[in-house]
């Protein structure tokens, strides 16, 4: 019996030797092609390429997420890239989340966690700050400052609350908040259940408020702006009409109203292209700065050659603009970045007065560059600069700074009442600090706005 087991281990021994020296070299090969394949991209496009042509990832790097191997070529760079991404088709990812709300699938809102506001519990809720249009938030009738206070009866804490986010069918439990009159203090003065539909793709529409607002003797154009790219390009969106086309028709029916100022709300612009924040930027640029430079890139030694001065476009019909009133965010990013910084260059920062926080700070574009087995990366490929070719800017600090979540009401995007496009107004009319709450009693939607509601 000795005998035999000595046999079989001896036998199993042979086996794992053999096994051990089998050729597995396309097996590798397939485990870390996604990884390879990124590495020399990034030697090729990387803006700061010569800091990682050197280097060697260990070779369990290579068996690393894409994301996470990215990442680890992006930090030998040493310029904090926080931009630089890949995305993976079969995973369905969303590159441009705006906090709690995505594109690929969700209910259609952004919010805020917090605790009751009027300080009779201390209960956790959720305060909407979002409804994206066409949403089912939005066919709920979620609105902008409704508190959902629990979901199918469960009361929200830290840990179940990305059940907000997406998923089945919800009921939610939503409460409206009031102020005393005489002494300030908070109530809720209702509350109501809210039935929400499953999650989906939810379209992010690229410009879903412009108005025209009344303000004095003046005509105040408003546009609130999410993504400044050419689009539509999802095979979810239904209609053929490019976002540059709807850009064109409102700018032109501001024009022909005779607007005397400009508000751009940007604050939920996080992404974009340098040809259509061109576009706007030529719209609303002061008249003078035309046929200047609107923004330069620059590239890393190896694509030199597509460094490029761009001018403003002159083929656009420009507002005639002394000044632009830009609102800004915690998501404003991007090519909402170079307009703004373009546009202080070339109309002087006491020219172009910001009303809201700090934007992200993002001073250089990505490029998309395709992989056959279903990864795109997208590294960043050049700096983006104003017309002197400062990109030395990072996050732009606002004019005005104003937190719009530390008051109680948070009216609808492009109403005169609210917050940070009514501080835009006060400005306009030098009533800073004052009551202005007749302001607005006459404005009326654009017809434009009114087909893309």
């Amino acid at each position: 019996m000795k005998t035999f087991l000595t046999h079989i281990i001896v036998l199993y021994c042979v086996l794992l030797a053999i096994s051990c020296g089998e050729d597995r070299t396309y097996e590798y090969e397939q485990k870390t092609q996604h990884n390879s394949w990124i590495r020399k991209m990034m030697v090729e496009h990387y803006l700061w390429a010569d800091s990682i042509t050197d280097y060697e990832p260990s070779w369990k790097s290579f068996f690393a997420k894409p994301a996470d191997f990215l990442s680890e070529l992006a930090k030998q760079s040493k310029h904090d890239d926080k931009w630089s991404y890949v995305e993976i088709d079969t995973l369905g990812e969303d590159a441009h989340k705006r906090g709690y709300f995505n594109h690929v699938e969700s209910y259609g809102i952004d919010y805020i966690l917090m605790t009751d506001p009027t300080g009779q519990t201390t209960r956790q809720m959720l305060r909407v700050i979002t409804v994206y249009p066409g949403s089912p938030a939005d066919r709920a009738g979620l609105l902008r400052n409704d508190f959902i206070c629990s979901y199918n009866g469960n009361k929200l804490t830290n840990n179940n609350v990305s059940k907000l986010e997406k998923g089945v069918e919800r009921t939610l439990e939503v409460r409206h908040i009031a102020e005393n009159e005489e002494d300030y203090s908070l109530y809720w003065k209702d509350t109501v259940t809210v039935s929400l539909g499953h999650s989906e793709y939810v379209e992010d529409v690229a410009y879903p408020v412009n108005r025209i607002i009344s303000v004095g003797d003046n005509l105040v154009g408003y546009l609130m702006c999410t993504r400044l790219t050419e689009g539509p390009v999802e095979e979810h969106v239904s209609s053929n009409i490019l976002y540059r086309q709807l850009l064109d028709a409102i700018m032109m029916q501001m024009k022909a109203a005779g607007v005397d100022e400009m508000v751009l709300d940007l604050r939920l612009c996080n992404f974009g292209t340098i040809d259509m924040a061109k576009r706007l930027a030529s719209y609303v640029v002061s008249p003078d700065a035309l046929g200047t430079t609107f923004v330069q890139t620059f590239w890393n030694e190896v694509h030199s050659a597509q460094n490029k001065s761009i001018p403003y476009d002159t083929s656009v019909s420009n507002l005639g603009l002394n000044r632009i009133y830009i609102l800004t965010g915690q998501y404003t990013q991007g090519a909402a970045e170079w307009l703004i910084h373009a546009l202080q260059h070339s109309m002087g920062e006491e020219n172009v007065i910001l009303v809201g926080s700090a934007t992200k700070g993002q001073n250089v574009m990505t490029s998309e560059v395709w992989h056959d087995y279903f990864v795109r990366l997208h590294p960043v490929v050049a700096y983006v600069a104003d017309g002197a070719g400062d990109y030395e800017y990072g996050s732009i600090a606002p004019t005005i700074e104003l937190d719009e979540s530390a008051y109680v009401e948070l009216y609808d995007y492009g109403e005169p009442e609210e917050i940070l496009l009514n501080i835009a107004i006060r400005h306009i009319l030098g009533l800073i600090g004052q009551d202005v709450s007749e302001i607005g009693e006459n404005s009326d939607k654009t017809s434009e706005e009114e087909g893309m509601e």
